[in-house]
Order: C-alpha cells, then sequence, then structure tokens
C-alpha cells in the first residue's frame, strides 16, 4: 500500500475544499446556510496553508532568552560543544597555580559579559560577522561614558550616568582609556586601579575631554564587519580570542556590534548538534523590562523554539512569567507548543529538594512538577514535557572547571547533552504529530459538511437570533464606558516610572528621544504592552473580556442544542479567538505608531523632548524630584489633544466594529 504523504494529502484536500466552494457558490441563491458551509470551507483552507508552512519548516531556530547572570551562554557553550581545554593561573589553597580548565569559547561571567545578542551557526569554516552601530549612536554612547567620569563623585544623584559594564569596557577600548593597576609597595605590596580616563578629565575639562575621546575612538575608521578563522593557530583558541575582542571592541577597524554572528566549522563542532538547528540565539539578557520588541521576532516566528532560562530555586523567574503571561495571553497563537522553560541547576540543588531524599532525579521531577503548577496558578497552560532541566557543570570539579575523572566520564557528559536535544526534538516532533492530526480533523470535518443534512427551520432560526444578538455587540461603547480608557496614559507614565527606575536610564531614553538600543528599550513598543495589557487582567485585555465572553457564548449555544452546527461553530469560536488576538495587537500596534507620530520630531528641535533633556541638572526647588518632573511632562505631553486616552478609545472601538462585521460575515451578514 502506498503511503501518501502529508505534502500531497494537503494537496489533495485543498483541491477538494476548491471544488466544494465552487459548487455551493454556483447555487442561483446563496442563503444564510450556504454562506456559512463556504465561510468554513475557506477557514479550512486557511488553515491548510498556515499548516503547510509550519510542516515545510527544515530547521527551526534555538532562542535562549532569560535574565542577566543566569548561566545562559555557559548552557549554551557546553551544550553546543563551545568549549574547550586552556592553561590558566589559579589560586588554590591561596597558591597561585598553573593548571588546565574547560572554558566556554563565548565571553562568560557573571553577567553584563555580552554587548549584544549573539546567533551561532554551523557553517564549512569559521568567522565572526557583525551587525554595527552607526556612527552617531556610537558618538552618543562616548558622551555619555564622558559624562559619567564627569560626575562620578558628584553627591548629587541627579547628576550621575551609570554606564552598564558591557558598554563601558567597549568605550574604554574604543578611546584607548582603559584602567590601569600600580603595584604600590608601602608594607604589603597592594593593587592601585588607575583610571586614565578620569586622569585625562581631570587635566582637559569636560569639553576637551570628549573631543580627545572622539578623537581616539576613529569611528570613521570603524568599517570592518567581518573576521575569518586564519589557520594560525587551535581553531577554539581563535574563536575564543578573536569573539572576545568584537564582543569587547579590541579591534581598531570594529565598530561597536548590535548583533555577533559567530560561524562555527564542523570540525569545531565534532559530536555537537548545532547542525541539525538553523541557528542559536542567544538573546540580550533582560533586566527590568522583559516585555522587549527584539524578543517579540522570535516568540512570534513560527521556525523558533524559545527556551526561558531561569535559575532552580526561582523557577519560573519574576522576568520569566512576566514575558511568559504577556505573550501567552494570545491564546490563539499555539505559543505553547513552541515554547520551553528551561531550569539550570547548580550542582546539588535538585538534590536538596524537599521529599526527594537526596536523589538527584526526584528533586528533577519534584521541581518540574511544582513549576508546572506556578504555571498553572498563573492561568497558563504549559505542556509537563516543555519543562527542562540542564546543569552544563554537573561532572565538573568544585575547585577548577574540569571534568572530575574520579568519578564521570565524557560518556556522561554527552549523555546529558543528548538527552537535551532529544527533549527539544520532542518538542519539535509533538507540534509536528499535532499538526498532521489537525490534517485529518479537517478532513473529517469537510466530510461530515459534504454528507450532512440541510438546517432544519429551528437551526436556522436559532442563527438568525445570534446573528442579532452579535450585532447588538457591534459597538463596544455600549459595553465598555469612556472613563476606563482614562486609566491609560497614567498606568503608561507609572509603568515608566518604574521600569526604568534609575534617572539615568530615563535620560538615556529622552537623548535618544524614546529609544536607548543598548538595553532594546523602545518606549512606541511599550506604550503598545500597556495598551494591550501585560496579562489579561489590565487595560484592552481586562476591558474587552466580558464582551468577548458574551460574543463566545453566543456562538458557544449555538452548538449546544443545535446537532447540525456541531460541524460549523466550533471552527467559529477558534476563528473568533483568532480574530480577538488581532484585535489586541492591532490596537496596540496603532497605539505605537501615534506615540511615535504624537512625540515628532524625535529630535532636539521637539520642546519636548528638549525639556525632558534639560531637566538632568535643573536647579530644582525643594522637595522637587527628578522622576517626578519628567512623568509629568510625559503626562501633559500624552494627554494634548488628542490624547492617547481618547485615541485608544477610538481605535478599540474601530477595530472591535471590524472584529464582529469578520464574525457576522461568515453567517452572511
Amino acid at each position: 500500500m502506498l503511503t501518501i504523504t502529508w505534502q500531497e494529502e494537503i494537496a489533495s484536500l485543498k483541491q477538494d475544499l476548491n471544488k466544494e466552494i465552487k459548487k455551493i457558490s454556483g447555487n442561483s441563491e446563496i442563503n444564510i446556510p450556504n454562506h456559512i458551509c463556504i465561510n468554513n470551507l475557506k477557514s479550512k483552507l486557511e488553515r491548510l496553508d498556515e499548516i503547510e508552512k509550519i510542516l515545510s519548516i527544515e530547521k527551526y531556530k534555538i532562542a535562549f532568552i532569560g535574565t542577566i547572570g543566569q548561566g545562559k551562554t555557559t548552557a549554551i557553550c557546553h551544550l553546543f560543544n563551545l568549549i574547550s581545554d586552556f592553561n590558566v593561573s589559579k589560586t588554590i589553597a591561596n597558591k597561585s597555580r598553573n593548571v588546565i580548565e574547560t572554558k566556554e569559547l563565548l565571553s562568560t561571567g557573571g553577567g553584563k559579559t555580552t554587548i549584544c545578542e549573539v546567533i551561532i551557526k554551523a557553517a564549512e569554516k569559521a568567522y565572526i560577522e557583525i551587525e554595527p552601530y552607526a556612527v552617531d549612536e556610537m558618538e552618543n554612547l562616548i558622551f555619555d561614558f564622558c559624562e559619567s567620569i564627569a560626575n562620578k563623585d558628584n553627591p548629587n544623584p541627579d547628576q550621575k550616568i551609570i554606564i552598564s559594564k558591557e558598554v563601558e569596557r567597549a568605550i574604554r577600548n574604543i578611546i584607548e582609556m582603559k584602567s590601569r593597576y600600580q603595584t604600590i609597595s608601602e608594607g604589603d605590596k597592594k593593587k592601585t586601579e588607575i583610571d586614565v580616563a578620569q586622569e585625562e578629565f581631570e587635566k582637559l575639562g569636560l569639553d576637551e575631554f570628549k573631543k580627545l575621546a572622539l578623537n581616539n575612538a576613529r569611528l570613521e575608521s570603524r568599517t570592518t564587519n567581518k573576521i575569518e578563522f586564519d589557520n594560525k593557530k587551535n581553531e577554539q583558541e581563535w574563536i575564543k580570542n578573536t569573539f572576545a575582542s568584537v564582543n569587547n571592541v579590541e579591534f581598531k577597524e570594529f565598530a561597536i556590534p548590535r548583533k555577533i554572528y559567530l560561524y562555527v566549522s564542523y570540525d569545531v563542532l565534532s559530536g555537537s548538534n548545532l547542525s541539525q538547528f538553523d541557528s542559536v540565539v542567544d538573546t540580550k539578557g533582560l533586566d527590568e523590562n522583559p516585555i522587549r520588541k527584539d524578543l517579540q521576532k522570535y516568540i512570534e516566528n513560527q521556525d523558533t523554539i524559545c527556551l526561558f532560562v531561569t535559575p532552580f530555586n526561582a523557577a519560573p523567574e519574576a522576568n520569566i512569567s512576566k514575558l511568559i503571561v504577556y505573550h501567552l495571553a494570545s491564546k490563539s497563537k499555539d505559543f505553547h507548543h513552541r515554547f520551553v522553560t528551561l531550569v539550570l541547576p547548580k550542582k546539588n540543588e535538585p538534590e536538596k529538594v524537599n521529599e526527594c531524599d537526596g536523589d538527584y532525579d526526584t528533586g528533577i521531577q519534584i521541581r518540574k512538577k511544582e513549576i508546572q503548577t506556578t504555571f498553572r496558578n498563573l492561568k497558563l497552560e504549559f505542556f509537563l514535557e516543555n519543562i527542562l532541566f540542564y546543569d552544563a557543570l554537573r561532572y565538573y570539579r568544585d575547585d577548577i572547571v574540569k571534568l572530575n575523572t574520579d568519578i564521570y566520564s565524557q560518556e556522561d557528559v554527552q549523555a546529558d547533552k543528548n538527552e537535551f536535544i532529544k527533549a527539544i526534538a520532542g518538542v519539535i516532533e509533538r507540534r509536528r504529530n499535532l499538526l498532521l492530526d489537525e490534517i485529518k480533523n479537517i478532513q473529517e470535518s469537510f466530510t461530515r459538511i459534504k454528507n450532512g443534512d440541510a438546517l432544519t427551520v429551528s437551526e436556522i432560526k436559532a442563527i438568525e437570533n445570534a446573528i442579532h444578538k452579535i450585532k447588538d455587540l457591534r459597538y463596544l461603547n455600549k459595553r465598555v464606558p469612556t472613563f476606563v480608557y482614562k486609566e491609560f496614559i497614567d498606568t503608561y507614565v507609572e509603568y515608566y516610572r518604574i521600569v526604568y527606575r534609575a534617572w539615568n536610564t530615563k535620560h538615556a531614553i529622552h537623548r535618544n528621544f524614546g529609544y536607548y538600543e543598548p538595553r532594546n528599550i523602545d518606549i512606541y513598543y511599550d506604550m503598545r504592552v500597556v495598551a494591550e495589557g501585560t496579562d489579561e487582567d489590565e487595560m484592552l485585555k481586562k476591558f474587552t473580556k466580558q464582551a468577548k465572553h458574551e460574543l463566545e457564548n453566543i456562538l458557544t449555544e449555538l452548538t449546544s442544542a443545535n446537532e447540525s452546527l456541531k460541524t460549523f461553530i466550533p471552527e467559529l469560536v477558534i476563528k473568533f479567538n483568532s480574530l480577538y488576538d488581532d484585535f489586541i495587537t492591532e490596537v496596540g500596534v496603532e497605539i505605537e505608531h501615534e506615540a511615535i507620530r504624537k512625540l515628532s520630531p524625535q529630535s532636539t528641535d521637539s520642546e519636548f523632548w528638549t525639556a525632558l533633556i534639560n531637566e538632568k541638572g535643573r536647579e530644582k526647588r525643594k522637595g522637587e524630584k527628578y522622576g517626578d518632573n519628567v512623568c509629568q511632562t510625559w503626562k501633559r505631553e500624552l494627554e494634548t489633544e488628542p490624547s492617547l486616552n481618547t485615541f485608544l478609545e477610538i481605535k478599540a472601538g474601530q477595530y472591535w466594529a471590524e472584529l464582529v462585521t469578520k464574525i457576522l460575515k461568515f453567517f452572511g451578514q
């Protein structure tokens, strides 16, 4: 018996659906039952197109998403063989010793090590490419650094500028002002840090210091974006050293990277599973605001498995919970089929779990169920199979990073990696099988429609009553009073105040007119997130919840009392949920675009932006605070007519009416 491929099955089913649509459409009279039937079949065609695209994905991207300093990069390096043994000097028992340690090829540390997102791909030959910052963006970062040096000892917190460690490290390399250490012999020898940048500022003053920094940087000459392995040394050593130099901007011809692409040869990847994926993405670590625009593309792309990295004892960690809650609120998008929680235990943590009797594997299983319970308490659907654990250093010694060969072997290490990769392959396979089953379900539903009886008079009457009720829901202002929209600006301003607590973060956002690339901050996207609602009980998702349930109930009631409609209506309910999620997104995007327009021009020609920028250092009356002042400025600007509150109300009403119209069209209205 010949096996039919899914491609053939979809092609045949599409052909049959189109024939049936053409046949019904050819009737002299298109009545309500015919409209329902045609639109149901069209929905099936649309869904088959989506399924076909997903099943055609040859290789998935794997995106690691997690809070700064939780071990995300370390896990990536060990999982995909981006490690090697190196000679290092280490203090053991108060003595400096030369030892061989296993080191990651990417820069790792206690967080704030990698300056940007890193995309890792398998290739014939090793090389590194960057997506660079523009010259004017680098100038702004250099000036920020200069001002941070100038105000380092200022007792007034409104005058201080704090630069992230990874950006400061890059800037110091660019402007050739790295700190150096000098040994002073006074009794016991001790090392004292000498800050070259501080010395130059004290000697020159701020304006001349900025000129010197900019001159040293030679930004216009930093035009090289690619460097290839030169075969002069060990390839792993080349990757480690060259990646560090690119990440820290130690090469004079390279700009600050916005993204780093690392291509690793198959020789280095021997024994690694990297080549079975399109790429592995080490996203920039989460900080105060986990709901970021740069992560959205990975979360929404059908070809990406998202691994949300979290520490063992705090899983799911707060930032991860916020991010997952925001996205899983979109029920129709099936994100949960591509979402994985990756828990990173450290050494003996699983053995210390209550009631595990010191057994590692039992501790893992208990913790896994606890994590799933936490997700359920957050009203989130998260599969138990999609909660994974991996400890990169489980089999290593405590004194140095080297395999503990007294107890373990390389086979133990590889078995853990293989188990993890198998679990990821399982996530992909389960998703694939669900889609293959859905093709069969569509075929069976189509067969029932073709062979089904005509709708009875009572069923048509029930549909007409439902149509009447749905029409009553067209106008959102009958369900949602105007005053609730007045919460939006206040809610956003408070979000801005709390999420970006540090005054210098706010000032950096103001200087860049709503954006701050080094931290992936985009306040226009933030306004969209706030308008939509960070979870189901916030803003638009909260305001429209009752109207959504009313419409859902109208559709569900049709199936409970009318047997023939059970073939049609459940798919319409699924379609409605998809339309509702689109409605939330469309209103959010409108808010984002309107905020950009409202706060234009994004330059110092704008009185609004100038006022925010000038708030730094302005003499303040007693009791005045920087944060209060800038938040008041934001509030006044967003409330200028037409205010964003009014705009949100108008767009919510407009897109809700369009949603209801689409549902009515299903019934031929």
